[in-house]
């Protein structure tokens, strides 16, 4: 005898899918309506559960808007990852220098985010800031993957000596803000550089500077 839909139901909710279908369905809600979007009522509806379904995960919407911030994270970090171990294929063409690596780093960081723009914008919100604080560990993974390449450069006297915590956390607000000058549609015009071509001149004025030797 075939059992009853709603204990079919609550089964299901015990296979381990029910939060990744809740990020999922998260992500069509942000990009349609923005983060004022994201309720717990609304994401349970688009993922076909039931209203109470979401708070097996989470407590309330911070938690939902903290776990989807996480989760661009996480998908920023493999990006990351991604771009350092294959440059070239990132940069279009192979680079010259191991300094390269770390350009394909920042505009593989600068796509990330015109990619997904709605995303990048709850990634870094102030919602974040006022108590839906995503876990350390998946941003923590971000910052330290760039502060452990810059050591690297450091080690191989491609970049100068000094604070790679302060070095990275710069090149992290350089690279950001050229995403959100993107994003918020302040690159327009047609003299303007694209965020792409930015991302490559900073981190080339990050390693060289933009004094002269004589300076």
């Amino acid at each position: 005898m075939p059992k009853p839909a709603k204990a079919r139901r609550k089964r299901g909710y015990h296979h381990g899918n029910l939060r990744r279908a809740l990020l999922d369905a998260s992500i069509p809600l942000l990009r349609e309506g923005g983060p004022e979007a994201l309720t717990l009522r609304a994401v349970a509806r688009a993922a076909g559960v039931s209203q109470t379904a979401p708070y097996r995960h989470f407590a309330d919407r911070a938690a939902l808007v903290a776990a989807v911030a996480e989760d661009g994270f996480r998908r920023l970090h493999a990006r990351l990852v991604d771009a350092a171990t294959a440059p070239a294929r990132t940069l279009g063409t192979k680079p010259t220098t191991a300094r390269g690596g770390l350009q394909a780093i920042a505009l593989a960081y600068v796509r990330f985010g015109l990619d997904h723009p709605d995303e990048y914008r709850v990634m870094f919100g102030g919602e974040l800031g006022r108590g839906a604080r995503q876990k350390e560990s998946a941003r923590e993974q971000v910052f330290e993957f760039l502060r452990v390449g810059i050591r690297m450069l450091q080690g191989q006297k491609l970049v100068g000596a000094g604070d790679s915590y302060g070095m990275a956390l710069t090149s992290w607000a350089l690279v950001h803000g050229l995403v959100m000058l993107a994003i918020d549609g302040q690159l327009s015009g047609r003299t303007a550089p694209t965020a792409e071509g930015l991302a490559l001149q900073a981190t080339e004025l990050l390693m060289f500077g933009m004094a002269t030797r004589k300076y």
